[in-house]
């Protein structure tokens, strides 16, 4: 794709494989909210243009249109979670220099998965029977009580990292939704972090130097593909506390997107479409 240079390893992965119609819309908007990140309204929007010329079926300009809008305009927003009015701000730009300096940390990167399943994980981090919003694909979210995924939750790709406060709730359009901002928590358990670039040894490094007493990392998953999945225990956070931290973790180049409570995060222990599971490697929960 010559629209952008330096492409990073999960946007170029998903402009590699264009959806199937159907799910253009939605692949539209996530690849618009990625590539914000990297290159400015007119080239992401050109970017989508070329991807989308070569979809015979119909024109998709104002879809494209719609896409790029959004996800800009979003960019700036204040979020509606928001304690502080800080977080109206726009996300950090990555720094490289910060990143290398990270890399200095020691860390040993197991060389093999942990032996434990994903229902004993998922059992660790949500006790209870809380209500779990899982996924085998992203549109196929459900939220339903613990108990009901029970043995199911190894051949699914996706969950949102916190327990949902309803089953459905009202999306913006003012439909019902099993996943959207109105029952997703307001109050996270955890945050999930995740890296675009480096080497899985790289990106173990640097989700080592962010582990702290306060933000514990409890949870390391591998995606599948290119990236971990890490999940930090934030409850000794305040909500001002825990958005400086996700903060600080994006300018040393974390997917900004994570911060959005509803989003779907790997399933810990399970399957990526491309058949691999998704390993856990480090699993260190509370008590």
């Amino acid at each position: 794709m010559a629209v952008l240079s330096n492409i990073p390893p999960s946007l170029r992965e998903a402009l590699e494989n264009p959806p199937e119609p159907g799910n253009r819309n939605v692949w539209l908007f996530t690849v618009a909210k990625r590539a914000r990140h990297f290159a400015s309204e007119k080239k992401v929007k050109a970017l989508l243009l070329k991807v989308a010329a070569q979809w015979t079926d119909r024109d998709f300009t104002p879809e494209i249109d719609r896409a790029v809008t959004r996800a800009f305009s979003e960019s700036t927003q204040v979020s509606s979670l928001s304690p502080h009015p800080s977080q109206g701000l726009p996300w950090p730009e990555y720094n490289q220099a910060a990143w290398t300096r990270r890399l200095n940390t020691s860390i040993p990167f197991p060389e093999k998965p942990l032996d434990i399943t994903t229902e004993q994980v998922i059992d660790r981090l949500f006790p209870g029977n809380s209500l779990i919003c899982a996924a085998q694909d992203t549109r196929s979210a459900i939220t339903q009580e613990r108990e009901a995924w029970r043995g199911k939750e190894a051949a699914l790709q996706f969950i949102v990292a916190n327990p949902m406060t309803a089953v459905t709730g009202l999306n913006q359009s003012g439909k019902r939704s099993h996943r959207c901002h109105d029952n997703a928590t307001k109050r996270r358990r955890y945050l999930v972090i995740e890296f675009d670039r480096g080497t899985l040894r790289e990106q173990a490094a640097i989700l080592a130097s962010l582990a702290t007493k306060q933000t514990p990392l409890i949870l390391v998953v591998w995606s599948g593909s290119k990236s971990l999945h890490s999940w930090f225990d934030v409850r000794n956070l305040t909500e001002y506390q825990k958005h400086r931290f996700f903060r600080h973790a994006v300018f040393l180049g974390a997917d900004p997107t994570l911060w959005d409570p509803a989003k779907l995060v790997r399933m810990p222990g399970g399957r990526r479409d491309n058949g691999h599971t998704q390993h856990i490697f480090h699993f260190d929960p509370p008590a």
